[in-house]
This record gives C-alpha cells, sequence and structure tokens, in this order.
C-alpha cells in the first residue's frame, strides 16, 4: 500500500497510529486520550477524526473511537514503513534513536516498492533496533533476497 496514494495528512495517520498505541495498551481510544497523545487541542483531534470516518478508517460509537479494518491497514503499513527504514539506517551506522527520529520524517512519504526493495536488501528482517516486530509483506517477504549494496566510488 503506498500511502502518499491515500489522500490522507501526516496529522490523520498520527491519529490512526495514537488510536491503535491507545488501545494497545489497554485504554480506550477518545478525543480526549487522542488529543493528549498527539499534543494538540480536542477540537483539532475531533477535526482528525470526522475527516477519517468520512474516509472510512475510523468509526466512532458512544464516545469511543476504533481504527476500522481499512485503519488497521494503513497503520499496518506505516509500521512496515517505518521499522524497514530505522533498521537500514541503523545497520548504516546510526544511533538507533536517530535512526527512529529520520524514520518517522520518511515513513509516510515512501513507496511500497521503495520499503519492499530496501526489506529485500536487509534480507526481510524480522524486528527493529528496537525489538518490535515488521509487520511482512507475504509478497515481499515470501522471495528470497535478491538485492545486495554494491558500493561505488
Amino acid at each position: 500500500m503506498d500511502l502518499i496514494n491515500l489522500g490522507l495528512t501526516e496529522r490523520e495517520m498520527d491519529t490512526l497510529l495514537a488510536t491503535k498505541k491507545l488501545y494497545g495498551e489497554g485504554w480506550p481510544a477518545r478525543v480526549s486520550t487522542i488529543s493528549k497523545e498527539l499534543n494538540v487541542r480536542p477540537p483539532t483531534v475531533e477535526e482528525y477524526i470526522d475527516s477519517l470516518i468520512s474516509k472510512g478508517y475510523i468509526e466512532k460509537n458512544a464516545g469511543v473511537v476504533r481504527l476500522t479494518d481499512m485503519g488497521l491497514e494503513v497503520v499496518r503499513t506505516i509500521e512496515r514503513n517505518h521499522r524497514v527504514i530505522e533498521t537500514f539506517l541503523y545497520r548504516m551506522g546510526m544511533d538507533k534513536d536517530l535512526a527512529c527520529k529520520n524514520a518517522k520524517i520518511m515513513q509516510y512519504h515512501s513507496t511500497e516498492e521503495f520499503i519492499n526493495n530496501l526489506c529485500n536488501l536487509l534480507g526481510h528482517p524480522s524486528y527493529c533496533p528496537h525489538g518490535k516486530e515488521i509487520p511482512h509483506d507475504s509478497e515481499c517477504c515470501s522471495r528470497p533476497q535478491t538485492l545486495e549494496i554494491v558500493l561505488k566510488r
């Protein structure tokens, strides 16, 4: 999935990630908790949520925000992008926290082809430098590693 073609803003994608994170920590995702997670005012979060509801990525019932299957797929793609990029930067010699910071900048702007080629180049890693599982792409990760780095001077 190419995130750049979905018509989502970075803040909308941050909202999807915050919603998943809150659920993963056992908290209900509400406007107030998402607002605290993103460090933005609740009316701004309401705008993000309304937009995401209209696009089919989130549902809201009795004040509780949940990801739809489409929303979960977007989050999975963001996590894969981030962790593959982070792993690459770390293996290139960057400190893992700096690699994470840089991956956050690139995670929303990378094509599926780029991420799959990077994943292949890395030998289809299972975990990022912080020990989090990298979601696998069945099309990419079922194939043997075929790329390698050739340095030219």
